[in-house]
């Protein structure tokens, strides 16, 4: 059925699936029932089983859902399911009609028909509807003692938040950190979301899906409340809010990602690009738009501007953009192998690289004059600093690789793989290093939950 169905009605539907199956060819052979009705049951049901599977196969996402809203759009093979669906019901009343006799049989049928063909077609739905009714997201909230074996020295105000996820699971968890390590641990009820972004203004947690959610949660970690729950029509592969337009990209199908600008919570335009949509950048007057053309096997760069209108359109030999940011009036991103530069006033594109093979530049940040940059390489990661004309003027070099970087402030925050003999007990273990000296701050290590974790990303302390 999908990752949001519980088992017992998946298996309630294989099991439904499967006996009617057996049914209509057992009465095909006897003829107890008319042999036409039977041989329309034994087809419908392999036909009702490909619809489900359709669905599964175009989206990614919970059948059961995405039925419901194409019904509601008048799509023909919803109604072709769910036309078959009372087929099969229908059936199974003419099959009780059977049972005791003939004309006991029909007496118990007249008496008891419309009782038992409505229960039989609606009870799954209501009880699936019971269950999701309840809108808050938050179950549960864990508080954790402070550590006290850690550094004494607070590096920031800032607050980590550590996913942990599974795709196909009911919920999922964020742990709240600061320096000291962990604090809360708060189990949400949302299906399969895979990352965190943040909601710029008003401090708030943006949780989204890639893979099979297709909810964007607004969280107020503050308090674990959810702001806003918005349903949207496929996983998306790229979400941002600057507090004036949240961009959300939805990942539509292999051939289309369709990017929905919204200015102040109302949908401004939207417009449709290839896929796959990793990064959007607004400057105040175009909005930037990078795409990993999978077919072309290489990037691209579309330029839009604030009506909608399609500005530049450049191919880029680079591809998997990471993070993309403004640079003294340029446009830099982290693509592979190398960092692509673009100069909107010319649209020249240049690439920058460390002279070094295998490098994978990472995570950007813009600080006054200096661009910062994360790099992981073969056995070995780190951080540099540009200046204005893309000379390394800094570099930090870790005797290892790491997981995930996040830039913030005068920080840098590097998630580690568990050691050799923590694995067991342990996700994770984040470092806390000083931007320009490289001096470690603080360290914790970050425990494991019920599934595995998935990213994280560091916030101010709210307000």
């Amino acid at each position: 059925m999908g990752p949001s169905a519980p088992l017992w009605m998946s298996m309630l539907y294989y099991l439904m699936c499967t006996a009617t199956l057996l049914a209509g060819v057992m009465m095909l052979v006897k003829g107890t029932v008319r042999r036409l009705y039977s041989l329309a049951a034994v087809l419908a049901v392999p036909l009702f089983f490909l619809n489900n599977f359709h669905t599964i196969a175009r989206v990614g996402v919970d059948p059961f859902d995405y039925w419901q809203q194409s019904l509601a759009k008048g799509q023909w093979w919803a109604w072709l399911s769910l036309a078959l669906f009372l087929y099969i019901v229908w059936y199974w009343g003419l099959l009780v009609k059977r049972i005791g006799g003939k004309k006991e049989g029909q007496a118990w049928w007249k008496r008891q028909r419309w009782i038992w063909v409505v229960l039989a077609a609606a009870a799954p739905v209501i009880v699936y509807w019971v269950q999701n009714v309840d809108d808050s997201i938050v179950s549960s909230v864990r508080t954790y003692e402070p550590s006290k074996d850690n550094l004494a020295e607070d590096p920031s105000s800032a607050h980590i938040f550590f996913l942990y996820s599974h795709p196909l699971e009911r919920e999922a968890y964020i742990a709240e950190a600061d320096w000291r390590g962990m604090r809360q641990l708060a189990e949400l009820k949302a299906v399969g979301i895979s990352h965190i972004s943040p909601a710029v203004q008003t401090g708030e947690l943006l949780l989204w899906s890639d893979y099979v959610g297709r909810h964007v949660y607004q969280l107020n970690p503050d308090t674990w409340t959810a702001v806003r729950k918005e349903e949207v029509s496929a996983p998306l592969s790229f979400l941002s809010s600057d507090g004036k337009w949240e961009i959300q990209s939805i990942n539509q199908d292999v051939k289309t990602n369709v990017v929905r600008f919204k200015k102040e919570g109302k949908e401004a335009f939207s417009k449709r690009f290839p896929p796959y949509v990793l990064q959007v950048l607004h400057d105040g007057r175009y909005f930037y738009v990078f795409v990993d053309d999978v077919e072309e096997e290489h990037g691209a760069l579309y330029v839009v501007d604030q009506n909608g209108s399609l500005v530049k359109e450049l191919p880029l030999p680079t591809k998997t953009a990471r993070s993309m940011v403004m640079f003294q009036h340029r446009l830099v991103l982290t693509t592979e192998p190398s960092l692509t530069i673009v100069d909107p006033r010319t649209w020249q594109v240049m690439d920058w690289d460390m002279g070094q093979e295998e490098t994978r530049f990472d995570q950007l940040q813009v600080k006054g004059d200096t661009l910062w940059v994360s790099y992981v390489q073969r056995e070995k990661s780190g951080w540099i600093a540009l200046n204005d004309r893309f000379k390394v003027m800094e570099k930090h070099e870790l005797p290892s690789v790491y997981w995930e970087a996040r830039f913030h402030g005068d920080y840098v925050y590097i998630l580690f793989e568990p050691q050799e003999g923590n694995k067991a007990d342990n996700a994770g273990e984040m470092n806390i290093f000083q931007l320009r000296t490289a001096q470690l701050a603080a360290k914790f290590t970050v425990p494991k939950q019920k599934h595995n974790l998935q990213t994280f990303y560091v916030m101010d302390e709210i307000q």
